[in-house]
């Protein structure tokens, strides 16, 4: 008998479990009270690598004198700007609704709440379920600040669906989001400050790639304020100004919250199952992707492990296929990461730091200026470092700033899953010239010097 299958939410980790059950034989509905593709086709991921690739595009124009080519006089229509960008979003969303529907899963706009191990309620009709994949996501954290009902405020989420790109801005959070916005806005000149609290931007990020960054995003024009807190907002006559804890006073336009993320288990009816949650609110689940209740299993964002599309989708796949009575456990072996700043960071494994309290390690690095495909692209800052365990002689960690970075880091991943060695990616043959030859470099010089 086919079994059916309710997924709540229609994110990468919900419409990823829908389709994997529908492919495996399952009668799938998928509810979402939004938007197909989540936040991350929404107002995450793809709208910010897509201002990101035009204001890329802007950067390269403005100096393409440099190169020989004359331009002229290089203007910015931002109206066409975010067009550019809701049409890739519109595209994305009308593919994935495509692809369930060509699957045969069937999906209902609407708000779901759990009614039972078997039962899901939207729009007043009661769906009947076998299994419940709970998919919903997260927000934007706000943090109170005294005055901050004052001035503009938008989350990062917002600030994407909001299509305009004033002069000032502030930020405050220096993580992935809030660098990876920081860059689209400094690319488009304006004037942008990152307040961050810890003592570094990407302080998660070995400490070495994101203090490189900082100094590259400094040079730039951003003003970045590390180790540091709005302690309180104001407006005096037309002008809202931030004032920081060590001092400073900053004029801006518009504030950025950017300082992560909170699981959307609210509303669902989880309390009346008894469904066990986490501090922060996330559904707590198995390697199997299920809850403490039989039956219900939760994906992505809400449950809380990793605010990442790509193993929200994974997480999807497993959560489906053990829905329907397989055995298949997550894996969050070697999950490559990166920043889509200019340039890019890519890692994967521990920091340096990490690793040398743990480990008996030799360390490796590479600079893309001594790399000619680099220098052909006239994309030369940055490095590639890996740490390898001597003992084992198996990488610990790779850390790229650079050109590329989210591409290159791949190669690194896969050796690193497969349990490979140094000498893996050593005997390896990189093209020439290709900015992944340096990768070889660093395998081969950790190697030289063990």
């Amino acid at each position: 008998m086919e079994k059916k299958i309710v997924v709540i939410g229609g994110g990468p980790a919900g419409y990823t479990a829908a389709l994997e059950a529908s492919r495996l034989g399952g009668s799938v509905t998928l509810i979402e009270k939004d938007k197909l593709g989540g936040v991350c086709t929404n107002r995450g991921c793809i709208p910010t690598k897509t201002l990101i690739s035009l204001a890329n595009t802007f950067n390269t124009v403005r100096k393409a004198s440099k190169y020989g080519i004359s331009t002229g006089n290089v203007e910015l229509n931002v109206e066409k700007l975010f067009k550019r960008k809701d049409l890739v979003v519109n595209r994305l969303v009308r593919s994935i609704e495509h692809l369930l529907k060509k699957n045969n899963v069937n999906i209902i706009k609407g708000e779901a709440r759990i009614e039972s191990q078997s039962k899901v309620k939207v729009n007043g009709e009661e769906i009947e379920a076998d299994s419940i994949i709970i998919a919903t996501g997260s927000s934007p954290t706000i943090i109170k600040i005294p005055g901050i009902e004052q001035v503009r405020t938008l989350t990062g989420d917002e600030f994407l669906e909001s299509n305009e790109i004033p002069d000032n801005v502030l930020i405050i959070g220096g993580g992935f989001i809030g660098i990876e916005l920081a860059h689209i806005l400094n690319s488009l000149n304006r004037n942008v400050t990152i307040v961050e609290l810890m003592p570094r931007i990407l302080p998660n990020l070995d400490d070495e790639v994101s203090l490189f960054l900082q100094g590259l995003l400094k040079r730039r024009g951003i003003k970045i304020f590390t180790g540091t807190v709005v302690e309180k907002f104001s407006v005096e006559g037309d002008k809202s100004i931030a004032h920081l804890s060590n001092g400073e006073k900053i004029n801006f336009d518009l504030v950025l919250m950017c300082v992560g993320r909170r699981p959307n288990s609210r509303n669902l009816g989880l309390e009346r199952l008894r469904v066990s949650l986490g501090r922060k609110g996330e559904i707590l689940t198995d390697e199997y992707m299920e809850t403490n209740v039989k039956g219900i299993y939760a994906a992505g964002d809400v449950a809380g492990k990793y605010y990442l599309a790509y193993t929200a989708m994974e997480e999807g796949r497993v959560a489906a296929r053990n829905s329907l009575g397989h055995k298949v456990k997550i894996n969050y072996d070697a999950i490559p990461i990166a920043v889509f700043s200019d340039p890019e960071i890519g890692s994967v494994g521990i920091t340096e730091s990490e690793a040398k309290e743990k480990y008996d390690v030799v360390v490796g690095k590479a600079q893309f200026i001594a790399n000619s495909r680099a220098l052909s692209l006239d994309k030369y800052e940055g490095f590639i470092k890996m740490i390898v365990d001597k003992k084992s002689r198996k990488i610990l960690g790779a850390h790229i700033v650079g050109p590329e970075a989210s591409e290159l880091i791949h190669t690194i991943a896969i050796v690193m899953r497969k349990n490979g060695t140094i000498e893996d990616l050593a005997g390896a043959m990189f093209i020439h010239p290709s900015l992944s030859e340096s990768i070889k470099d660093v395998a081969l010089s950790i190697i030289n010097s063990m």
